[in-house]
């Protein structure tokens, strides 16, 4: 879904979106059967966004049945997740090894996940915990985020995903982080800036959230980004201590590490980031 692959994964980016809205759309309606079957390409972004858009429906309930991926690089990618930590499946699944994935719902910053997930991702590629300061301060800027969204809006504790992937192949640590609150661009504070930047000229919400990276929207806006959360994030990306740094918000694809922003013609419910660290 997010991490930069060739032109085929490039172009299932908005048809993943709008699968999301089908699935949410029906599981308020019916019991679901989903059929992965055919998936024969699957990143860890889209299982967190997958397991964020199903778990509140499983407490209605709505009951979900489905299928493993037959390839089996899907299927690997699926079962190692940590997928089934929130799913039980009738067949026997392999003990995970490779991914968690963590739900919280709160409105306090959890430090203590940040950091067990860091080190549990990094113990498993080089077999040992160690911090990532880099990894933490995305994190912790993720969790604040949501808090301040909760905040501002008053809105009850907000549910947030972090979760975390150890590549072995490419000696990574895959990290994303989804606020499945309203989004960036659905906050009544934003709506009041993309009224003035229509009006400045400014006609797509890519441009509104380059220019928060960039630090460009000023404190008079009362919007809290600017020289931190957003822009912060965006100076570890550039100065290379994270990478592959992607940010989708609503109806905003941003691939920030190769300087692409593009607007979806299907919106995510939410706000979705996902990074990566080396581990030498």
């Amino acid at each position: 879904m997010a991490r930069r692959t060739p032109d085929a994964q490039e172009n299932s980016k908005q048809p993943t979106t709008g699968f999301l809205g089908n699935l949410h759309f029906y599981a308020n309606r019916y019991n679901l059967t989903l059929d992965l079957s055919g998936v024969t390409y699957l990143t860890t972004d889209a299982i967190a966004a997958l397991v964020a858009t199903l778990v509140p429906f499983t407490r209605i309930p709505v009951f979900v049945r489905g299928s493993l991926p037959k390839d089996a690089a899907a299927q690997t990618m699926l079962v190692g997740s940590g997928f089934f930590d929130h799913f039980r499946s009738v067949q026997p699944i392999p003990p995970k090894l490779s991914g968690q994935i963590q739900q919280e719902r709160s409105r306090k910053v959890q430090p203590d996940v940040a950091r067990d997930l860091i080190h549990w991702g990094i113990k498993s590629i080089s077999g040992k915990a160690m911090k990532c300061t880099p990894a933490y301060r995305v994190l912790i800027e993720c969790m604040l985020n949501t808090h301040n969204h909760a905040a501002k809006e008053g809105a009850r504790r907000e549910t947030w995903w972090a979760t975390v992937y150890a590549d072995h192949g490419r000696k990574r640590v895959c990290f994303t982080f989804v606020d499945a609150g309203l989004g960036i661009f659905r906050s009544i504070r934003l709506r009041r800036l993309q009224m003035i930047y229509r009006r400045l000229g400014f006609r797509t919400d890519a441009a509104i959230l380059r220019d928060m990276l960039l630090g460009k929207v000023e404190s008079s806006t009362g919007i809290s980004y600017r020289g931190k959360g957003l822009p912060s994030i965006y100076k570890l990306s550039q100065g290379g201590m994270i990478k592959s740094l992607v940010i989708i918000a609503n109806d905003v694809y941003a691939d920030v590490s190769a300087g692409v922003y593009k607007t979806l013609s299907v919106a995510f419910r939410g706000t979705l980031l996902y990074w990566e660290i080396d581990v030498h």
